[in-house]
């Protein structure tokens, strides 16, 4: 199968058969969230969401390359009044499944409006969590820089020694 420079669509437990070991860069995925769409994907318990994602993430992780980069784009479900641990929770297990919890970013909904609940607010924001197999993985900081503001001239005329170096892993 050739799939260099491709985006392969479809669903990723008959995809991913198909994929050899250590060859894909990227994978992100927004999987089903805890009982929401079950009308088009039947639909997981909170409960049974790590059990049902796992295969998955280690699928993932045969396929993707040492160098690559798995994002997965996910939001608790509030169960009883209260957020779930079922993302929590599947960080953790992905962890003993040999995967780098490496960065978390936020995908902030700006069209969010009021929830319909009298104790919460509806939800503006979703996690985007990235894992890796190794340390050293491909990033390329420069291509999502954005021009700062006039004032990062003075505040980096300020800072530390400590702040000057980059750590870099082995």
């Amino acid at each position: 199968m050739d799939f260099v420079n491709q985006i392969i669509c479809g669903n990723c437990e008959d995809v991913l058969k198909n994929l050899p070991d250590n060859a894909v860069d990227l994978i992100f995925t927004s999987p089903p969230y805890a009982d929401r769409r079950a009308m088009t994907y039947g639909g997981v318990k909170p409960g049974d969401y790590v059990n049902w994602f796992l295969p998955k993430a280690e699928q993932f992780l045969r396929v993707l390359k040492p160098t690559g980069t798995f994002v997965l784009n996910i939001k608790e479900r509030t169960v009883n009044g209260e957020r779930h641990t079922y993302v929590i929770e599947l960080i953790l297990k992905m962890r003993e499944q040999g995967w780098l919890w490496t960065e978390e970013f936020m995908w902030h909904k700006k069209n969010s409006y009021p929830g319909k609940w009298p104790n919460r607010f509806r939800d503006s924001w979703e996690r985007l969590l990235q894992f890796n197999k190794h340390r050293k993985f491909r990033m390329c900081q420069e291509a999502v820089m954005v021009p700062v503001g006039n004032w990062a001239k003075k505040r980096l005329n300020n800072l530390s020694e400590t702040d000057k170096k980059r750590e870099l892993y082995t």
